[in-house]
């Protein structure tokens, strides 16, 4: 995970697990400890526990409670198991506050709150000259498609995650929702010249293994490139459908041009997200990253148990 999805991550969350503390009260004269919201409560350890360098600590939090209460939202516990439970949560605590402390001296000027943009990561890429290639398509993407040009909005580029290869790039302007929209659906297109890219490259293997003959293969490839072609055509009459009809051959060539520069990287490992600070609303535009259960399997019940309850 990427250095600010860590920070992001403990920021969120960092106040819900200063609040895990445990209801006094006396009956019968003896003291007696409770804890409530306890399913809310392992939500946010699971989560927690997506941040590798912060599982250990999040896991041994959670299973300080035996199994038996871990599907229940209250029960009471005994004196030694919440002094057990408020170290381990001490400790946790610590380590999510370093995490946020490193981020923030590295990153001074980083603000939080909900913006307009994406994240990119990079295909895996062992050439400076492939490296170099890789930035000047996603320039030309950013600066020649029409669909992303508009007067009142264009993309900027905001960072590059410290230790990593994500790039975010911020949307500024009226028109930033409306740009990102049209990101998301000119990628719906390159995803389809990907998978075909894919099976390309599935059938130039095994045309190889044939040995065919030279005029034979280029015919094949020849073949191949009208297909290809026929298919960006195609791609770029459904964004027009979508998107609003371009001016002239010129645009479409752009569009077609940005079309097939994102299939290609994106066959090579490139992906694209919109940042896990977006709103919700721009989150919905790309592809969720797939959440995991990183605690005890019975997490899951409580994951599903919450799902249901929001529907």
């Amino acid at each position: 995970m990427r250095l600010y999805g860590m920070y992001y991550i403990c920021k969120k969350y960092i106040n819900k697990v200063e609040e895990m503390k445990f209801d006094v009260s006396t009956r019968n004269g003896n003291t007696i400890r409770s804890i409530r919201d306890w399913l809310e409560k392992s939500l946010v350890l699971n989560e927690l526990a997506t941040v590798k360098p912060l599982r250990e600590d999040a896991r041994e939090l959670y299973e300080v409670f035996p199994v038996m209460y871990r599907d229940k939202n209250f029960f009471e516990v005994t004196q030694a198991t919440a002094e057990k439970f408020m170290e381990k949560r001490k400790l946790l605590l610590a380590e999510m506050r370093t995490i946020i402390l490193m981020y923030e001296t590295i990153n001074p000027n980083k603000t939080q709150g909900d913006i307009c943009g994406f994240d990119i990561k990079m295909p895996p890429i062992n050439e400076l000259s492939e490296f170099s290639q890789c930035i000047e398509d996603l320039n030309f993407v950013i600066t020649q498609c029409p669909y992303l040009n508009k007067a009142d909005g264009n993309i900027k580029f905001g960072s590059v995650d410290v230790g990593s290869t994500w790039l975010t790039f911020m949307i500024v302007g009226a028109a930033g929702m409306t740009i990102l929209t049209n990101f998301g659906k000119i990628i719906d297109q390159a995803v389809k010249i990907k998978s075909h890219m894919a099976t390309v490259k599935i059938q130039e293997e095994a045309l190889r293994s044939m040995e065919i003959k030279n005029e034979i293969a280029s015919e094949v490839a020849d073949a191949f490139r009208k297909v290809n072609k026929a298919m960006t055509q195609e791609c770029v009459k459904e964004l027009e459908n979508d998107l609003g009809k371009l001016s002239d051959g010129e645009e479409k060539d752009k569009v077609g041009r940005s079309v097939e520069k994102l299939a290609l990287w994106m066959e090579k490992g490139m992906q694209i997200y919109s940042t896990i600070d977006a709103s919700p609303e721009a989150k919905n535009i790309f592809p969720e990253q797939q959440e995991m259960n990183f605690l005890s399997d019975d997490i899951l019940k409580l994951i599903e148990m919450k799902n249901n309850s929001e529907k």
